[in-house]
């Protein structure tokens, strides 16, 4: 019609797929710091296209594109970090209890495990390998048997290797939220009291007992909050890590806060509320029985 077309129904450029390099100069080190540059600069273009996917629930064709990167840039540790990182956003998307799904899902994280290994290995000193290995590993630890009396073997057989790769990830991302988040949930799901036959397995596995591994979970959660105060996810898991740890006074804190306190981010953030909010009227209350010889 003779109008300029709105940015919502601007079609998808390529991402930067066929951009060209142009060949350093005889200047090496302005030449450098232009380079230097122009990769942050190609990284958000990469990220931002890559979200635009997502946001039309393109998981697929999200994961094709860093796929695609990937082969461009095969040693860049930015690009790896996005590959992974894009692994764990796509299987999100997926139903973990289809059986063809969790096909999938194994392969899918296990490429993302294998790109992050692969990252930490050649740039040791890179802490966003670190996060996205323990993201990855993670859920896939988690999905490895598809049976749900078997779930959390797989997070046993994987906590020392996972919580050595996290650890070592706090210590180059003092201030990343994610990897906190991750590795005390992992010792949430990790923790089984002693009459469960599972705790058997789990002392073979070289696994903490439930009372350490609440203690680090609770420490680990508390980290992810100081790191971002604003999530009402991070808060809610903090409390949840309280109340099975057995601290309720804490715990119904932080119910009480993520409920009553803290102002959503985001349309996800109900979820959260509505979880503290059913804890604070189910879990804190003392039941009466109305029983006439009571």
């Amino acid at each position: 019609m003779g109008g300029s077309i709105s940015s919502a129904q601007r079609p998808l450029d390529d991402g930067g797929l066929n951009k060209v390099v142009p060949d350093v100069g005889s200047d090496f080190g302005s030449s450098v710091a232009a380079e230097k540059k122009s990769d942050v600069n190609d990284l958000d273009t990469y990220r931002q296209f890559r979200d635009q996917l997502l946001s039309f629930s393109l998981g697929e064709s999200a994961y094709d594109y860093a796929e695609k990167l990937f082969e461009k840039h095969s040693s860049s540790p930015e690009v790896m970090t996005l590959l992974a990182e894009t692994t764990v956003m796509y299987d999100k998307t997926k139903n973990k209890y289809a059986r063809d799904h969790w096909c999938d899902r194994l392969d899918l994280l296990q490429r993302g495990v294998d790109v992050s290994r692969k990252c930490i290995n050649e740039n040791p000193d890179y802490g966003p390998c670190y996060r996205t290995y323990v993201l990855c590993a993670t859920r896939e630890a988690e999905a490895l048997y598809y049976m749900k009396s078997l779930l959390g073997l797989g997070l046993l057989e994987n906590y020392n290797a996972i919580m050595s790769r996290g650890e070592k990830g706090m210590q180059l991302l003092p201030k990343d939220a994610d990897i906190p988040n991750a590795l005390g949930g992992l010792c949430a799901r990790c923790a089984y009291v002693w009459y469960n036959p599972t705790r058997l397995y789990a002392r073979w596995c070289g696994v903490p007992c439930w009372k350490d591994l609440w203690t680090k979970s609770v420490e680990l959660h508390k980290r992810a909050v100081e790191n971002d105060p604003k999530s009402l996810e991070f808060a809610c898991r903090l409390a949840q890590a309280y109340f099975h740890g057995g601290d309720y006074q804490n715990a119904r804190r932080w119910y009480g806060k993520v409920r009553d306190e803290m102002p959503p981010q985001d349309l996800k953030d109900e979820r959260w509320q509505g979880i503290a909010h059913t804890h604070l009227s189910t879990a804190f209350a003392k039941t009466s029985w109305n029983v006439p010889f009571a």
